[in-house]
């Protein structure tokens, strides 16, 4: 049985979100395989937009420059990678999302910022590469006002800090977002803990950054726990049904007015009651109205009239 439509368009823009060039032709075209063969009404014009959209992303493909004064935001959330020039960012990013990015052991290696989408419990989470930034960016040094205003709009900063170099420029940085005012969420990350010399650093910067993540993009460590620190900093929480294979995110607080909403309007008007098991029942199968607020895991059965 064919998906109500709404459904069906949001899992097909979930699908594409961070997908370019090739990748994202071939989804389409996959997309377009599986949809119902309705010559008529929404699944007929859903077919018309990918079709247009094969042609668009081809288009893009020719395209040598991009002005990059901004970033489209794809996805539920949005973090910037920010550090000094070499601290890792582009490692971490290739490690996160399994994109082939240019890496190099020289300063400057990312030119201009590079987003990537990785899905995380569920949630397409966008991760920005941002240049790295120097003393001075608030005053424009090294393109600084550009890429400042792009972690303004933000939905956090991981901030990346080479434990075996000089860091004195990290602290240079975190001044410069400082005095910029950036009131996000900021996660601060030590990389190249696999190093020998990184041991001594990690406990004096600990003392500077709060709550300081320990990581190696080399062998993985602490990638995991970063993870789970970017989760939790997306105030966003996970909702299983039954209606649904993948789960249903949402932000923290929602209700199940929220829920019902995001599954398909039309509920609203057909909802009796709602079956919850998780952290925010009291007991097991506990029945609940649209007032009710959902934590993180909850599994919800809807009941209709």
């Amino acid at each position: 049985m064919a998906l109500p439509p709404d459904v069906q368009k949001r899992k097909i823009r979930e699908r594409l979100i961070g997908l370019e060039g090739r990748a994202r032709i071939n989804e389409i075209r996959k997309i377009l395989a599986e949809l119902p063969g309705y010559k008529n009404g929404d699944y007929r014009m859903m077919k018309k937009l990918l079709l247009e959209d094969v042609k668009k992303t081809k288009s893009r493909a020719n395209i040598k420059y991009q002005d990059w004064l901004g970033v489209e935001r794809q996805g539920h959330r949005q973090f910037c990678l920010v550090g000094a020039p070499s601290s890792g960012k582009s490692s971490l990013l290739a490690k996160l999302s399994g994109m082939n990015i240019k890496v190099a052991e020289y300063e400057f290696t990312t030119l201009k910022p590079i987003p990537a989408v990785i899905r995380l419990n569920g949630a397409l989470i966008q991760i920005v590469d941002l240049p790295g930034l120097i003393e001075g960016a608030t005053e424009d040094a090294g393109g600084g006002k550009r890429l400042i205003g792009i972690v303004k709009n933000t939905d956090g900063v991981l901030f990346m800090i080479d434990l075996i170099s000089d860091y004195s420029r990290a602290e240079k940085v975190y001044e410069e977002l400082k005095k910029a005012e950036i009131k996000k969420p900021i996660i601060f990350i030590g990389n190249k803990i696999d190093s020998p010399r990184a041991k001594n650093n990690a406990e004096k910067l600990r003392k500077k950054f709060n709550d300081l993540i320990l990581i190696s993009t080399i062998t993985g460590e602490g990638i995991e726990e970063l993870k789970g620190r970017i989760w939790k900093e997306t105030k966003l929480i996970r909702v299983y049904t039954e209606r649904t294979k993948e789960p249903m995110i949402l932000e923290k607080e929602s209700t199940i007015k929220d829920l019902v909403r995001t599954i398909h309007k039309d509920l609203l008007e057909e909802f009796k009651e709602a079956v919850i098991n998780g952290k925010s029942a009291k007991f097991p199968e506990q029945k609940v109205g649209m007032a009710h607020v959902l934590e993180d895991e909850d599994r919800v059965r809807i009941i209709t009239n």
